[in-house]
């Protein structure tokens, strides 16, 4: 057999592994979830699988790290700048991760969502998202007084923004991507109130 099948074969073993994660922890939840689990639902033996992945804890740590991988690559094409804000840089990075989600939609859910969801990746999504937002400010803009914490800025926007996906994700993508975005920069721009044209008196 040469090299560029076993390869394909390797990958294709991969894909299946990853494949029947997934689904399992949809089903019954990470913590529940064993080797044997994995290698029924993936059709191969235990020893296949630890050809390719020491141990649960190992294959989950591959998963994420290659989805947050994929997200990373995808926002840092999005140019984004804080001050002066424009909506539309913003709306262009909310699309861009829920079309990159859209892809990959089975893994996002079986790692943000209810019961099954998996904590530390969120966080590390959290983190991406929040720096790219944070690299809106220039070192000279960043010196620059606010009417607020920079800190609870950041915080707050991430929290709205991770609300948003998540609710995306577990309501099966009701609206569209760029709907969603739209819908969101409005939001942040000129407040929940006046986006959703509800008259407010002081």
């Amino acid at each position: 057999m040469n090299k560029k099948k076993t390869d394909l074969r390797i990958v294709r073993t991969k894909q299946s592994i990853r494949k029947a994660f997934y689904e399992l922890i949809q089903e019954k939840g990470y913590e529940a979830i064993t080797i044997q689990d994995i290698a029924d639902r993936a059709m191969i033996n235990r020893n296949t699988f630890y050809l390719h992945y020491q141990n649960k804890p190992d294959l989950l740590d591959t998963c994420m790290d290659e989805l947050l991988s994929e997200l990373q690559q995808t926002v840092v094409l999005c140019p984004f700048h804080m001050n002066p804000f424009r909506l539309s840089r913003l709306e262009t990075v909310m699309q861009a991760v829920l079309e990159h989600i859209s892809g990959s939609i089975t893994l996002y859910y079986a790692m943000l969502v209810e019961e099954s969801r998996i904590y530390p990746f969120r966080a590390k999504m959290e983190a991406i998202i929040k720096g790219k937002l944070d690299e809106g400010w220039s070192p000279a803009q960043g010196d620059s007084p606010l009417a607020v914490s920079k800190e609870l800025l950041l915080e707050y926007l991430v929290s709205a923004f991770m609300g948003i996906v998540i609710w995306w994700i577990k309501n099966d993508r009701p609206l569209s991507a760029a709907e969603v975005s739209s819908q969101f920069s409005n939001i942040v721009t000129y407040g929940h109130l006046r986006a959703a044209g509800i008259a407010v008196e002081e």
